[in-house]
């Protein structure tokens, strides 16, 4: 411990400074702080410390990831939104901007798991020896501190042709971030146009990808018919998709490394039910996986939301929502995030006829039943010609989670 900290100490025990006082601040504070001395930042740094920051933070303080796109620069910007503790959102503040991607102007995704946001091109369809497959496509970014990485690059070398989708998970067993590649190919030298998939674990941490040895034929779901170009859900440790044709929510353990399957509630039947929504049918509500559903319903302006309570015994429960609107005049806002509030973040199933420079957030309490609606602005300087889009990507909490 050097001066600094014992100067610090010498009132109360550092113990409590360390893990009760300081946890508490919020993460702009403590990046300060690690400008201090050397056992300051390893303090910021440590395991026993991040986890007690995550714990005072935790449903706190909800920040919203936005994006917007110049045209004219060919750059996508990032903005943060805090939502306060009456659940009102605050001023935009912008964080990063990144490039388009040259080859096929495919602008990117995000997934946030505790604080930590995972930057990704989706389904990226990689042209045989072109010069973006060279290129690092993949962030990983910490908005509260700033901090930023680009993942190493890992595309398959010996294909035809190839497309690849990315997907963000954590175990709380292992304490550690993954970030899952699927990776669909033709073989080069394959006398047929089969396609066959691989795939590619990057821990954080780490410097490089390593693939995960799996016999397609012993995978207990069809992976030629699951959608792993839709955004996954990750809750319990394990990346989650629904299948598209077998009834089942497909599951990837992070800290095994291994599929298995999970079966859908009876009353849910994905060709009945299922919506076509571009971000998939699953989503996390407080920490639980849950099922948007019951597309029957939409002409009496009614949702399911099928919720998975007890995931380790399987038991699903369904929440109806009766809207106070005309749903499809909205563009059938489902559920997106759910934040401190108590509240679910609606968002837009397909295009609406919102003002570009807005995104207004339709809110449902689940224990009053109610909705309000709320409305996030970009700032003129943000604003940008040609009509682009301003877009919800995430949620994300304060975080001093370290990249490195």
């Amino acid at each position: 411990m050097d001066q600094d900290m014992e100067s610090a100490g010498s009132e109360l025990p550092s113990e409590i400074i360390c893990y009760q006082i300081l946890p508490r601040l919020p993460s702009k504070s403590l990046m300060r702080f690690k400008c201090v001395g050397k056992s300051w930042s390893s303090l910021v740094r440590s395991p026993s410390f991040v986890d007690a920051h995550q714990t005072f933070h935790r449903n706190k303080l909800n920040h919203l990831l936005l994006t917007t796109w110049d045209k004219s620069t060919r750059q996508q910007h990032f903005l943060s939104v805090q939502i306060n503790q009456e659940g009102i959102p605050t001023a935009a503040t912008h964080l990063l901007n990144l490039p388009t991607l040259s080859f096929n102007q495919r602008l990117y995704n995000a997934e946030s798991i505790n604080g930590l946001v995972f930057l990704y091109p989706s389904n990226t369809v990689f042209p045989h020896n072109n010069q973006a497959n060279r290129d690092n496509l993949l962030r990983m970014f910490n908005p509260s501190t700033r901090e930023f990485i680009a993942l190493p690059h890992a595309f398959p070398r010996c294909c035809r042709s190839a497309h690849s989708t990315h997907h963000f998970g954590f175990s709380p067993l292992t304490n550690e971030y993954k970030v899952l590649q699927v990776q669909g190919f033709q073989p080069r030298d394959s006398m047929t146009r089969a396609m066959t998939f691989m795939f590619k674990i990057f821990k954080l941490g780490t410097s490089l990808w390593r693939c995960i040895e799996l016999d397609l034929n012993d995978l207990p779901f069809d992976p030629f018919k699951c959608p792993f170009h839709r955004r996954s859900v990750s809750v319990n440790g394990a990346i989650h998709w629904m299948h598209d044709t077998q009834n089942i929510l497909v599951v990837f353990d992070i800290a095994d490394e291994k599929f298995r399957v999970i079966t859908l509630p009876q009353n849910y039947n994905c060709a009945i039910h299922k919506f076509n929504f571009a971000y998939g049918n699953i989503v996390e509500v407080f920490g639980c996986l849950a099922l948007i559903g019951d597309e029957q319903l939409t002409q009496q302006n009614m949702m399911g939301l099928w919720i998975l309570k007890d995931y380790e015994n399987q038991v699903w429960v369904k929440e109806t929502f009766r809207f106070p609107f005309v749903w499809s005049e909205l563009g059938y806002p489902v559920p997106f995030c759910s934040i401190h509030t108590g509240e679910l973040i609606l968002q837009s199933s397909k295009s609406s006829r919102q003002h570009p420079n807005h995104v207004r957030l339709h809110l449902y309490n689940m224990k009053s039943k109610s909705f309000r609606e709320s409305e996030i602005v970009l700032p003129s300087e943000w604003r940008f010609q040609y009509d682009t889009r301003l877009t919800l990507l995430a949620s994300f909490d304060d975080s001093v989670v370290p990249l490195r």
